[in-house]
């Protein structure tokens, strides 16, 4: 077959064996993932991640070195994905009041029924057990604070918030906040946010 200015279609180009093998990879851990924010860490087989991932059993094995590593990998990959949008957003926010604002709409709008939050709290609590989770994970949070703490420096510069207290002790009581009120929504859906953030605009000196 020719293309209409004559010239010979080129073959469509097979993926190359590291390139199939990148893809299992990601296929694995992708569905390793899914399944621990549906049925918690210890109900998850790796027969159960083979067919979701849609790969034979033996896959699973040949790329990785045995369950716990794969579950933790999965963790910590899906995990850096899930907090990439809140960084993101401390990053670039105008502001601690719009940061709080839309997290708190967030959480309105049925944001903790994504399932990376199920995934978060999942690997939080294996992370106590668990050292090399534990480290990755608080990585992961230390730079969720650092973005926070940067928000937080240009609104006291600003004087939209009180100089007082240091940028990082403030970013570390915010976040340390907004992840109890992400764990008390999850089991209490009824929870006031209106409330929560009167009080919280009193604490921070207007800020929400």
């Amino acid at each position: 077959m020719t293309k209409s200015n004559g010239q010979a279609e080129r073959p469509m180009k097979r993926p190359s064996s590291a390139e199939q093998g990148v893809a299992t990879r990601r296929a694995i851990l992708d569905a390793a993932a899914a399944l621990i924010a549906e049925v918690g860490w210890c109900a998850v087989t790796t027969r159960a991640i083979a067919a979701r991932a849609g790969v034979p059993h033996g896959a699973v094995a040949y790329h990785f070195t045995g369950k716990e590593d794969l579950l933790r990998e999965a963790a910590i990959t899906a995990t850096a994905q899930a907090l990439a949008a809140p960084v993101a957003m401390a990053s670039q926010a105008p502001g601690t009041r719009e940061l709080l604002d839309g997290t708190f709409a967030w959480y309105a709008e049925g944001g903790l029924n994504d399932p990376g939050v199920a995934l978060l709290l999942d690997a939080a609590r294996e992370a106590v057990r668990d050292e090399a989770l534990r480290e990755a994970l608080a990585g992961q949070m230390r730079e969720y604070r650092g973005a926070l703490s940067g928000l937080i420096t240009r609104d006291q510069q600003r004087g939209a918030l009180p100089p007082g207290a240091t940028a990082d002790g403030l970013a570390g009581v915010v976040a340390a906040l907004l992840d109890g009120l992400m764990l008390h929504l999850a089991l209490d859906p009824q929870l006031d946010l209106g409330a929560i953030t009167d009080a919280l605009g009193h604490l921070l000196g207007g800020a929400a």
